[in-house]
């Protein structure tokens, strides 16, 4: 077995000479603080493990850890309690808090190592499991975080601690989302469900209300009323965040993610994916971070 590269510019694939326990790592360091901040973000990285991966927090045991599981199923034990951890779920770990982190299958996480006092904007130091869904601008701000640790550009401990505080807004906002459809009327939320399971298959109004027992019209003033928008454009919003996901984390092209979403043209979802976020598939691909 090779050593491993020095971090912070460190990152591959497993070619038969790193350890056999990951895939694809890619991660950075700094020992540099932001003046007038007891805290800072030291370390940061993403990891793509092989099936029956297991680590203990012995390693980095004197920083709080901040995992967000991007696929796969993971289990979390600490005295505190035990969980699984899904995609878009994540773990604050305070310092000192032993625990154990295993999966039976293939995973990929991002994690993040603060050196210092625990974050007062955290609260009280505390093991915290946030259950949210996985969404693509928090795995984006995580590269991001984790690119300015490797490049290190002037100015890189600021920019790094300005992800941190951007993630925790992004966290936030998605929590207060999730909080707020759980006061929707059932059928809406099931129909949210509905769709955000059949993201992949072209929009069906008909079969929708069918669904959730509605007719098509009433279906659709409920939506305007507790969304502001239509079951349509809901779906459609659902399909383009999963094409946002392929293209940075699947290197795939634009055609085979037009046909994994169910477009049976690339140009017509190349127009859609444009009309939503600005930028045709092929120039969002490209501007995301190198992985």
């Amino acid at each position: 077995m090779k050593r491993l590269p020095h971090r912070p510019i460190a990152g591959g694939t497993n070619n038969g000479t790193r350890q056999a326990r990951y895939t694809y790592w890619r991660s950075g360091q700094s020992d540099q603080a932001p003046p007038g901040l007891a805290f800072y973000v030291s370390m940061a990285g993403e990891f793509h493990a092989r099936p029956h991966y297991f680590v203990s927090g012995e390693e980095l045991a004197h920083t709080t850890r901040l995992i967000y599981q991007i696929e796969g199923l993971a289990r979390f034990e600490a005295e505190a309690g035990q969980w699984e951890i899904k995609a878009g779920n994540l773990i604050f770990i305070p310092p000192l808090i032993p625990f154990s982190y295993s999966a039976t299958d293939s995973i990929k996480h991002h994690w993040v190592s603060l050196a210092g006092v625990w974050p007062p904007v955290l609260g009280q130091p505390a093991l915290r499991h946030v259950t949210l869904t996985f969404q693509e601008d928090i795995n984006a701000t995580f590269v991001q975080l984790r690119e300015s640790l490797i490049l290190r550009r002037p100015g890189y401990p600021l920019m790094a601690i300005s992800h941190f505080f951007e993630l925790l807004g992004q966290i936030e906002r998605v929590s207060s989302q999730i909080t707020t459809e759980s006061t929707y009327p059932e059928t809406v939320r099931n129909a949210l469900i509905y769709l955000k399971e059949n993201c992949t298959a072209p929009f069906s109004a008909a079969k929708t209300a069918a669904v959730i027992g509605l007719s098509e019209s009433h279906m659709r003033a409920l939506f305007e009323k507790w969304l502001g928008e239509s079951p349509k454009q809901f779906h459609t919003r659902c399909r383009i965040e999963e094409a946002q996901r392929l293209l940075r984390g699947q290197n795939l092209r634009v055609a085979e993610v037009a046909f994994q979403l169910g477009f049976q043209d690339a140009a017509h979802f190349s127009r859609l994916f444009k009309q939503v976020t600005g930028l045709p598939p092929n120039r969002y691909a490209k501007q995301g971070l190198p992985h």
